[in-house]
């Protein structure tokens, strides 16, 4: 229960000190102010500025504006943080981590910043060698050592200390939220009590007075007539109410105020009325209460407490020749000398016309009062207060990014190939003279098919002699995908068998029989990454292109991916020419994109460093991380794709007695494709030919087209006319299971705008790693052997 009441006070001070945080700026702003304009506008305007400042302390985050001045306070927090990151890596001793091999050792490494030298290398090399050395030697020298009991002097201290530790933590936690509670608590009851006591005590029912605070009322323009009642207990006049304000004569106002006296104290006490500083001021006072730890909000509060009585003293004053105005000075004096010297705690609500605190400041501002030309003071200060609560009250919003945002991904974890899914096509067939189009939909057909397994029987039997190699093809190629009651009859007849497939169950297939025929039964784990990252990251890796093992181009356009046969075979056709074009759609976009990519191969553990330092950089994004498994020499499309329609034209439908007008849809994609071809090469190394696809849709316009056959001019077709951008990438390269590979395409910006983001980023960039992991099928390939022939084969190897 105490551990839960704590966490909620560390999440209420969490809000309570970036509260006092932010208001740090704002407040050094008005205090700058108020110094330079103090004398040039009325004291109304300056009060105006300190409730700026406490209402900042009430808000830990606001809306955001380009004008804030929290910025400032955020800035050296940032930088505080991230030089605290960089001190961590960056120190003698390094930072290490410890992960898991392939081999289920535990292997440390040295984290290094990424323009880290060679010598830095180096060095950090040695260091972790040395460490592990050191822990290898502690755990033989504690293997062969008896065991024993140590006290060490240190711990045993701080063992001694931690309950006191603990301790003290609390008290901080739950002692500042207590503390406030108690002074909030205090502070309202005292406004209740004398609200309690002023409800017993009569009204002011003299005529001449009563009609002496109508009238300043009405020459003050206050919408709100204050009751007067006499309070003894007081020994000086005093305002008191948060809505129902009430003015306080002190005992014996009669005999010692005259009628002059007086119309100044009903002066002062309604401008505090009509400027509602009794209900400002106890929220200020309340809000000095939550943050009664932080010296700025009793410094605000007392400096709005000063100008709201500088303000009710100008009004009071402001018809007043120097006598009157000497006078009154010498009235609040008398006022103030009247008072106990033991001060009791104000009442929250209650305004004292001559508190004891400032009143030295208050009569010297007496004598320069601010008389002429107010009118244009104020308008000139408004402006000012106006742009101070602007860039004191909001937030300063994030660094804006040309970034794209990530989107959705689903869970890829378990992904095989889409197209093996059996695909539908709609079509639209419009019939001669019918006025409505006919919608069918067109399912791909199943057809006999003959295929050759001669050379899959074969390498069936190279790979694991005494195996019933037919069994072994039918069930491993065949059976998946042909229904259950057609297996029995399927059989292979002089090294061919005949089934009823798809085009696309054909071609699955006869990839499998061709990297089975290649290099036997695998699968393949692939995992891929996304990244937008910043280029000072990618330094510490080689992209000289002069010594690749790797092929890559940017594609004119992107090829069809709903068809793996026909991508596969002229996508990845390389040869002396270049990569040939494919075949397109009807909505195929093409690119007209100049940017290099640059690619290269990277070790597991320079990988893992690497998304160590990604997730540590604030500018770096995982947009997207899918991980599936394929049957080696399969052809697959891994998407994450938002198909979006739109109206792009329309044709007419002739019909018996009238023409209609059919719009034609067309669908563009938005997001990712990745094609993938993974193929085990005979030195069990993963050739890997992969396409990226980027589509995106950057905006829509409309397009109104010719009215024909004598239409109404006025009833335009309007289309849509979409802005489609498409980007393709092809890569292929042999990776083994301790290479990584990384595909790098810069991301553009603009130099006008972007300029000084880009000089202190270094650009960002679009970065494609690569992982690949071998499963072997070579269990699963000896469960065809009979059990006669397993017992001989054992028998000859004994």
């Amino acid at each position: 229960m105490i551990d839960q009441i704590a966490e909620l006070c560390c999440e209420v001070l969490a809000l309570v000190f970036l509260a006092s945080w932010r208001t740090l700026p704002i407040f050094l702003l008005v205090a700058v102010l108020t110094l330079v304009i103090r004398k040039r506008v009325p004291a109304r305007y300056l009060c105006w500025l300190w409730l700026i400042v406490i209402a900042r302390l009430l808000l830990p985050w606001s809306v955001e504006s380009t004008v804030a001045i929290s910025s400032v306070a955020d800035k050296p927090s940032q930088t505080l943080i991230s030089s605290e990151e960089e001190v961590a890596v960056d120190s003698r001793g390094f930072d290490t981590f410890t992960y898991e091999d392939n081999h289920g050792e535990s292997v440390t490494v040295a984290l290094l910043p990424a323009d880290a030298t060679a010598e830095e290398q180096a060095e950090a090399d040695a260091y972790v060698a040395k460490i592990t050395a050191e822990e290898l030697a502690l755990l033989a020298s504690s293997a062969a050592q008896q065991p024993f009991h140590q006290v060490d002097a240190g711990e045993s201290w701080f063992e001694m200390m931690e309950p006191f530790l603990v301790l003290a933590s609390y008290l901080i936690v739950l002692g500042l939220p207590a503390v406030a509670i108690v002074l909030l608590f205090r502070n309202v009851l005292s406004h209740v009590c004398f609200a309690w006591k002023l409800r017993s005590l009569p009204l002011v029912t003299d005529r001449a007075t009563i009609d002496c605070l109508l009238r300043v009322c009405d020459e003050l323009g206050a919408g709100r007539r204050p009751r007067l009642k006499e309070v003894a207990s007081l020994h000086a006049p005093a305002m008191f109410g948060l809505f129902r304000p009430i003015v306080c004569l002190p005992a014996g106002w009669q005999e010692e105020l005259t009628m002059q006296q007086l119309e100044w104290v009903f002066r002062h006490e309604v401008a505090h009325v009509k400027g509602r500083d009794g209900l400002l001021l106890s929220m200020a006072t309340l809000v000095k209460s939550v943050h009664w730890f932080n010296p700025l909000s009793w410094i605000a509060v007392n400096k709005l407490q000063h100008s709201m009585e500088r303000a009710a003293d100008e009004l009071a004053t402001l018809h007043l020749n120097e006598t009157q105005i000497r006078e009154y000075g010498e009235l609040l004096l008398r006022f103030a000398a009247g008072q106990p010297s033991l001060r009791k705690q104000p009442t929250v609500g209650l305004l004292a016309m001559a508190a004891p605190k400032n009143l030295q400041r208050r009569i010297e501002s007496l004598g320069s009062p601010i008389r002429s030309r107010t009118w244009l003071r104020g308008l000139m200060a408004a402006p000012v207060i106006g742009l101070v609560a602007v860039s004191g009250l909001t937030d300063a919003g994030p660094i804006d990014t040309p970034e794209v945002a990530p989107q959705q991904v689903p869970n890829f974890e378990n992904t095989t190939a889409q197209w093996q899914r059996q695909l539908t096509t709609d079509a639209i067939v419009a019939q001669p003279g019918d006025r409505t189009p006919l919608k069918v939909k067109r399912e791909e057909s199943k057809r006999s098919v003959a295929i050759n397994v001669e050379k899959a029987l074969q390498k069936a039997k190279e790979l694991q002699p005494g195996i019933d190699a037919q069994k072994f093809v039918m069930t491993y190629f065949t059976s998946p995908l042909v229904p259950a009651e057609q297996r029995a009859e399927t059989k292979i007849i002089d090294g061919v068998v005949t089934v009823e497939l798809t085009k696309q169950k054909e071609a699955l297939v006869r990839q499998r029989l061709s990297g089975f025929e290649q290099s036997g039964p695998w699968q393949i784990v692939t995992e891929l990454r996304l990244i937008n990252t910043n280029i000072r990251l990618l330094d510490q890796f080689d992209w000289s292109t002069s010594d690749s093992t790797a092929r890559l181009r940017r594609l004119d356009r992107s090829p069809v991916l709903d068809d793996p046969e026909q991508w596969a075979e002229a996508t990845f056709s390389l040869n002396a020419v270049g990569w040939p074009p494919t075949t397109y759609d009807d909505n195929m976009v093409e690119q007209a994109v100049s940017i290099p990519i640059r690619v290269t191969k990277i070790s597991r553990l320079q990988s893992a460093r690497f998304m160590h330092q990604v997730q540590k950089d604030n500018r770096s994004n995982l947009m997207i991380a899918p991980k599936f498994t394929m049957f080696n020499g399969q052809c697959g499309v891994i998407s994450d794709m938002v198909q979006r329609p739109f109206v792009t034209d329309v044709f007419e439908i002739p019909g018996n007695k009238a023409t209609a007008l059919q719009p034609k849809i067309s669908v563009f994609e938005d997001g990712w494709k990745f094609l993938v071809k993974p193929t085990v090469t005979a030195e069990e190394e993963v050739n890997l030919k992969m396409v990226f696809t980027h589509a995106s849709i950057d905006g829509v316009k409309l397009a109104n087209l010719p009215n024909g056959r004598g239409n109404d001019p006025e009833d335009r077709v309007t289309i849509q006319v979409p802005t489609v951008k498409s980007d393709s990438i092809a890569v292929e390269s042999i990776l083994n299971e301790s290479e990584t590979l990384l595909v790098f395409s810069p991301k553009p910006y603009s130099n006008e705008s972007d300029a000084e983001q880009v000089r202190r980023d270094d650009g960002m960039g679009q970065v494609f790693m690569i992982r690949t992991r071998l499963i072997s099928d070579s269990e699963y390939l000896k469960s065809f052997v009979p059990a006669t022939a397993s017992t001989l084969e054992s028998e000859s190897d004994e």
